[in-house]
């Protein structure tokens, strides 16, 4: 597990059910300040389940969530916004609002009565910054669901956030979208020391862009660490089901199904970007 720091995301026994089918069973985990985390799992093994509860969306039925000693679901919930942003999957697209409009809203626990011109020009950098700009006066009801994708990730991040949550936030981007995505999120951990974590089904991009993956399989933690370390291939084949092979390439890990794999004595060269 990542060595602790003064503000670090923490996560200590966390369970949730639903209709009474155990979704969540005892989930430990830590973030350190400034890192890119992954969450892993195949589906229905409770990564956005984890995320919701981090952003109160929902309710945990035992545990505790805290940043930097501070209890996350118990503060007042324009505080928790000022701490944490949240990146659904996909959301309402309001007929009448503009994408500069909706990135907008990132600022709500920010200001007052109405947005001061330092609101407006941090509004206008994430819509640089997500290459929207040609979009800002667009209504949202008229993007494609890879570009209403890309306001509500604009949206978080001009809420200049602590810690920033995303659920699959590339599911609905196009390849170039997808890395050029990834590698704002980096950047704002690294450069702006933004704690992030993120639910995301490819393994390799997790490998390739983030600093640790948190591997989940039936509502527990069954892995933990850097990509080198936690993706393991004897765990990764019983976690989803299939054979795969794990190799140390140029880029870094890389993960394929056994199948599309060398053969033995091969060196095991796979893109980044490609899934499993």
């Amino acid at each position: 597990m990542t060595t602790a720091t003064t503000a670090s995301l923490d996560v200590a026994s966390v369970r949730f059910s639903y209709r009474r089918s155990p979704v969540l069973e005892g989930v430990d985990l830590r973030v350190a300040e400034g890192g890119f985390c992954a969450l892993l799992g195949p589906n229905g093994s409770g990564k956005s389940t984890l995320i919701k509860i981090i952003a109160r969306v929902l309710s945990p039925a035992a545990g505790t969530v805290s940043f930097g000693g501070r209890q996350l679901l118990a503060i007042p919930r324009r505080e928790h916004a000022r701490v944490v942003a949240y990146v659904p999957q996909s959301g309402a697209t309001p007929f009448e609002q503009t994408v500069r409009e909706a990135v907008l809203l990132g600022r709500t626990p920010h200001i007052g009565l109405r947005p001061a011109r330092r609101d407006w020009e941090i509004v206008d950098a994430a819509i640089e910054r997500l290459d929207l700009a040609g979009l800002r006066k667009r209504p949202l009801s008229q993007l494609s669901g890879g570009q209403a994708q890309r306001v509500l990730i604009a949206r978080a991040l001009a809420q200049q956030p602590r810690v920033l949550l995303l659920d699959e936030p590339t599911s609905a981007l196009d390849l170039r979208y997808q890395i050029e995505t990834l590698q704002i999120i980096r950047s704002v951990t690294r450069e702006e020391g933004v704690t992030a974590l993120i639910a995301i089904h490819d393994l390799n991009h997790a490998a390739h862009f983030c600093d640790q993956a948190v591997l989940l399989d039936g509502g527990r933690v069954v892995a933990d660490g850097p990509p080198s370390q936690s993706f393991d291939a004897p765990v990764l084949s019983r976690v989803y089901g299939l054979d795969v092979r794990v190799s140390q390439g140029e880029t870094g890990v890389q993960v394929r199904p056994a199948a599309l794999a060398p053969a033995t004595g091969a060196p095991a060269v796979a893109s980044p970007t490609e899934p499993v």
